[in-house]
């Protein structure tokens, strides 16, 4: 996209707000020439900002530039916005474009020739999904001989501790690695094969795609897709590419996929795998109170008010009997500080925090059943784990993992967002606990059917395969 030299360009950057901040250092370590400062505001307009007078829109065609640079969330309305004022597409780049095309250097270990090595791109590393499918693939690759990297455009620093110390994984933290220019991947082909975690990363796996097979691996609710809405045109003629294999988590995870990027091409579902932690010594129903755990990040998303607001339709006695764990990180938007001061002022609830993966399993082993209320879920791994765990769920019908489960057989499912059921299955659970521990049992034989590691490893070797 950018010919020039990083050096000899000249923009206009069009946005000045919170963004802006946060990456105008990159535009002077691009050592481009700023020639203007945009802005939507009229309050700016006329301000000095950063030794600029701060300029209307309408008055773009006063300069002279090679791109205009969008520093904004709302890039999708601002180029429309820029096109309608005679700007060439080309002419507009989004700054996480800008950005990628800047020169880097990243350290890649070169590999002994006779070895073959995988490459796994994944999003941001923390404790959620994406990351945790991730560190599973490399286990299973690793497993069969493989060298294995984990790719990421940052990481929360506990669990890249925990992964990359503790369990001996390779990472490397690229910054801004989703959107990096073809020139800026060419240190991935150091890799006999690469594999493409989560949405996050389908443009770079689009871009890789123009010289050799990619697997890219979709996992996403609908919601993330919105995110992508800028490169929509992109993405839609990348994912054409015959040198582009793609595989979803779920039916959900590949129904979401085809809703936003309406293609022919066979989309294959690949379920993952996780090893086996359970522990024949884990006890079952035998405290007394049955203890409910959810664990999920703090966001509308995950249903925790579903939860919250189901418990109003459980009796104070009945409520006596349980207690409520949530384990998750917590924000501090709206719906975080509402969930938390939720959960605070329930005396049947306790707030754990966010857990690192030892302190979760044992968590699993402290819990009676797992609640997973969400609204939007591919195949949530919590329930993945707690089956394997011989912990029945309760689910709600539009997450992937519903396919899987018959209901009060192997797991107690309830329709999504109506509270209602859910105290009801939650009370019922309470009446029926010699048919619970059925289901727990049942649940478990769900795991070693579909989820276990040396099933998903068969899988992992077929894709494999694919891509010599």
């Amino acid at each position: 996209m950018m010919n020039k030299k990083e050096d000899s360009l000249r923009i206009v950057v069009f946005g000045l707000g919170e963004i802006y901040s946060k990456v105008k250092h990159y535009f002077c370590k691009s050592k481009a020439e700023i020639v203007a400062l945009v802005d939507n505001s009229q309050a700016l307009l006329g301000t000095l900002v950063d030794g600029h007078a701060v300029d209307d829109p309408q008055n773009i065609r006063r300069y002279q530039y090679d791109f205009i640079v969008i520093t904004s969330q709302a890039a999708v309305e601002m180029r429309s916005q820029l096109i309608k004022l005679g700007v060439q597409p080309d002419k507009i780049i989004h700054f996480l474009d800008y950005i990628g095309n800047i020169s880097i250097e990243v350290p890649v270990c070169r590999t002994d020739v006779l070895s073959e090595s995988v490459l796994i791109l994944s999003n941001n590393f923390g404790y959620h999904g994406g990351p945790v499918t991730s560190v599973i693939l490399s286990h299973v690759l690793k497993q069969k001989g493989y060298k294995v990297t984990i790719a990421v455009p940052d990481a929360e620093e506990a669990f890249l501790e925990e992964i990359s110390l503790k369990e001996g994984i390779e990472v490397l933290v690229v910054e801004n690695l989703d959107s990096l220019s073809r020139e800026n991947l060419e240190w991935t082909n150091e890799y006999t094969y690469i594999l493409a975690n989560t949405i996050v990363m389908a443009r770079c796996a689009i871009k890789l795609a123009g010289k050799r097979k990619v697997y890219l691996w979709l996992h996403e609710s609908i919601d993330v897709y919105s995110s992508y809405e800028y490169w929509q045109d992109e993405i839609a003629e990348g994912i054409e590419n015959e040198n582009l294999t793609i595989g979803a988590v779920s039916d959900v995870a590949k129904r979401n996929f085809l809703t936003t990027y309406h293609t022919e091409k066979q989309i294959e579902v690949l379920p993952y795998g996780i090893d086996d932690r359970y522990k024949e010594t884990d006890s079952f129903l035998e405290k007394g109170i049955t203890t409910f755990a959810l664990i999920a990040p703090h966001i509308s998303l995950k249903g925790i008010d579903v939860l919250l607001d189901a418990l109003c339709f459980i009796s104070e006695e009945t409520r006596k009997q349980c207690r409520f764990l949530f384990a998750g990180k917590s924000f501090g938007d709206e719906y975080g500080k509402r969930i938390r001061n939720r959960i605070d002022k329930n005396i049947n609830c306790e707030y754990l925090g966010e857990l690192s993966r030892k302190r979760l399993f044992e968590l699993y082993s402290e819990t009676d059943v797992v609640i997973i209320p969400s609204r939007r879920d591919s195949l949530p791994l919590v329930a993945t784990e707690a089956m394997m765990m011989k912990r029945p769920c309760i689910i709600s019908d539009t997450i992937g993992t519903a396919k899987y489960i018959r209901q009060k057989y192997n797991g107690l499912v309830f329709e999504n967002e109506n509270r209602e059921e859910l105290a009801k299955t939650i009370c019922w659970c309470l009446e029926n606990q010699s048919t619970l521990k059925e289901i727990a049992e049942h649940a478990r034989q769900t795991y070693e059917t579909w989820f276990t590691a040396t099933r998903f490893a068969d899988r992992v070797m077929d894709v494999l395969k694919r891509l010599m």
